[in-house]
């Protein structure tokens, strides 16, 4: 009776694995360096930068690289503005900006999300596919600059609101 109850256990098991497809993330095949190297940051701020989009994109799925990316181009654009500080560890620490750095570090490790997130968002940005006055996202709402949606009525992207602030250049 046992083994006839395991066995149609074990069925059910092996029926609703492959009822589940298995979606597979394929990392980029570069080491730490090879990422840091093609946007001209030091390992320890890709490292940064990358666990500090995990960290703040925890609204996010798993899979959801676009809420990740608008975290990543977010914090790019702050280096590159005039209204912040001019260095990824200024702008990662700079006092009540991130909930999630604590003491100069990222209460989480990056992921190979996280890292493809942050090379796609300096790639964008450099073929200007994405505004460059993206500076402020929360998971409040809308509270500061002019909304930015990627499709016209959709306010949340991975979980945050993200806001345009300025002319774009």
């Amino acid at each position: 009776m046992i083994f006839i109850f395991l066995k149609s256990l074990i069925l059910v098991s092996v029926m609703l694995i492959n009822l589940v497809p298995l979606v597979k993330y394929e990392a980029p095949e570069m080491t730490i360096e090879q990422m840091a190297n093609e946007v001209n940051l030091s390992e320890d701020e890709f490292i940064f930068l990358s666990s500090v989009v995990e960290a703040e994109s925890n609204r996010s799925t798993d899979g959801d690289l676009t809420g990740r990316i608008l975290i990543a181009v977010t914090i790019i654009n702050r280096v590159n503005s005039d209204y912040f500080p001019d260095t990824v560890n200024g702008v990662l620490t700079q006092r009540n900006q991130f909930s999630t750095v604590r003491n100069g570090h990222s209460v989480t490790s990056r992921t190979s999300f996280s890292d493809e997130a942050v090379l796609e968002a300096f790639e964008l940005l450099e073929n200007e596919e994405l505004p460059n006055n993206i500076l402020f996202f929360n998971c409040i709402g809308f509270n500061y600059g002019e909304p930015f949606r990627l499709v016209e009525g959709e306010d949340r992207i991975g979980g945050n609101y993200f806001m345009t602030y300025g002319e774009e250049t």
